[in-house]
């Protein structure tokens, strides 16, 4: 049972999403945020918030060498995981506008969405077939950077300076100043596209107040507290999991698995 003193983090006293990060992190650093499978170790593999934040400003100072200025979208094509996580909280601090795709995708109705939201970085998971990523990336015009978390099996193809692996990427940064970017509540924190059934997906515009307070009533509707532990299930890149299993745990202090 939920103790009865217990109530969330307030979005009038974050401000943003990232806001929302860092209040969790100083209040409950040492506490388990998120537990993942890892398939390599065959294990579950859990991190505290204290450990999660020591990444973002790794892939901060990535994301800005990239020369990217407040506003610029940039995509990400995982599936969920601790990482997607780390991304969104890096980019968003930034003042950048966080465009999720599905992972299933198909690759033209992805490098649509690219084009359209003027994407200008993809992060992906990297076990894409070849064909595939080489399809999407080919048609995004304003792509400069693609993203792998691991390196494809049969190699990096054609895309040449425009393809890194992350680790790379994140050890080639190392060192780049992090620009401090004030990120306001009304200010765009990212596009979701429709799914495309009556046409083209269109893209919704959501700020960082509208998932802030979407994900802080959600936190009323039962008596949540800091012990639940969250099967994260629907793809983050769906509005819904990405309120009710990123956001909303994150305001109560709550792991996600």
């Amino acid at each position: 049972m939920t103790p009865a003193s217990f109530t969330p983090l307030h979005p009038d006293a974050l401000g943003s999403l990232c806001g929302l990060f860092r209040a969790r992190v100083a209040a409950t650093p040492d506490q388990l945020a998120y537990r993942q499978f890892d398939e390599a170790r065959k294990t579950w593999v859990s991190f505290t918030w204290a450990q999660v934040a020591s990444e973002v400003p790794r892939w901060q100072a990535a994301l800005a060498k990239e020369g990217l200025a407040p506003g610029d979208r940039v995509a990400v094509m995982l599936k969920n995981s601790v990482e997607w996580v780390i991304f969104d909280q890096a980019a968003l601090g930034l003042g950048l506008v966080t465009v999720p795709l599905y992972l299933d995708d198909r690759p033209d109705n992805a490098a649509y969405i690219l084009d359209h939201a003027d994407a200008k970085l993809l992060l992906v998971e990297g076990k894409f077939q070849l064909r595939k990523l080489t399809e999407i990336a080919g048609s995004a015009h304003s792509l400069q950077r693609i993203v792998s978390l691991v390196a494809p099996e049969n190699g990096l193809g054609d895309w040449g300076s425009r393809f890194s692996v992350a680790d790379d990427w994140l050890a080639d940064a190392a060192g780049t100043p992090i620009p401090e970017r004030p990120v306001s509540a009304d200010r765009l924190a990212s596009l979701v596209y429709t799914s495309g059934t009556t046409g083209r997906p269109k893209g919704v515009m959501l700020t960082h107040e509208n998932l802030l307070w979407n994900a802080y009533y959600a936190s009323q509707c039962a008596e949540f507290g800091p012990h639940e532990v969250f099967l994260s299930f629907l793809p983050m890149s769906h509005t819904l999991e990405r309120t009710g299993g990123y956001y909303l745990p994150m305001l109560i202090g709550a792991e996600v698995a």
